[in-house]
């Protein structure tokens, strides 16, 4: 199974008040840029385990 792009190399493809249009010139996907910079970040976690439970 090929690896998940990344997405590393996009361009703008869309832009408005509210969202701008991406796409990835790797793999043809097209999305909103927030979506980019989510999945850029960490998952949030929980700051506690489960001896706290």
């Amino acid at each position: 199974m090929p690896d998940a792009c990344r997405h590393q190399r996009t361009r703008l493809i869309a832009e408005d008040d509210a969202t701008t249009y991406v796409e990835c010139l790797d793999c043809g996907e097209l999305f909103e840029s927030a979506e980019l910079d989510r999945k850029s970040q960490p998952a949030p976690g929980f700051e506690e385990d489960l001896s706290d439970a």
